[in-house]
């Protein structure tokens, strides 16, 4: 039976290297100050193993911001909070459906088994967005879930949710399950997705 400790290598071993949030986001479902600083601690005495084999490492970047690995050499600077953010959608997502392999490879930001995610920031235009479902993906058997932040009002994070929803009745008009999507605040609250016509509901992996 896997340790606590166990599951957290296996996590940081597959995003490459995490935060204290988003192992509370893999772990508990959940984020919050209280949380962070419980693994914070926890993070920080599994870098006194005596097994090298299982001692994390910690790194920083240029900016200073830190994170636990196994493996990695270095952090990203430019995208630190983008890629951070990532991995706090990842953690919810594998804390409510399980341990599975997860890659980074481009042009999503992150894939799981069919999905395909995308960390919207709002910065891509309603032609670059439509431009992007084309090109990577209107030839692959997949589904696309975006999620949308706004850092400064999560209350724009719904209006550019409609947005690709629009985009998506246009590019895929006969696949309402094919671009699915959330708001990065409420998904990472209750794990809910969404397609343009409501509540959607994920297939349950099998293991």
């Amino acid at each position: 039976m896997a340790t606590k400790r166990d599951l957290i290598r296996w996590f940081i071993k597959e995003v490459h290297w995490a935060t204290p949030r988003n192992v509370a986001y893999f772990m508990e479902g959940r984020g919050g100050s209280d949380r962070s600083r419980v693994y914070s601690s926890e993070l920080s005495e599994m870098q006194t193993v005596k097994d090298r084999t299982l001692r994390l490492k910690r790194i920083r970047n240029q900016d200073g911001h830190f994170a636990y690995t196994m493996l990695s050499k270095t952090l990203p600077t430019f995208l630190f909070n983008h890629d951070v953010c990532v991995r706090n959608i990842i953690g919810k997502f594998l804390h409510d459906r399980g341990m599975q392999e997860v890659s980074f490879e481009k042009p999503a930001d992150a894939s799981i088994r069919q999905y395909r995610f995308e960390l919207d920031n709002g910065h891509m235009s309603g032609i670059q967005l439509e431009e992007k479902l084309v090109k990577y993906y209107s030839h692959l058997n997949v589904q696309l879930i975006f999620i949308m932040r706004h850092r400064e009002c999560p209350h724009l994070e719904a209006e550019r949710l409609r947005k690709v929803f629009q985009i998506s009745s246009k590019v895929f008009p006969h696949q309402p399950n094919k671009v699915l999507g959330a708001c990065y605040t409420s998904y990472l609250e209750d794990g809910t997705v969404f397609n343009r016509k409501g509540q959607a509901k994920l297939k349950p992996f099998n293991h």
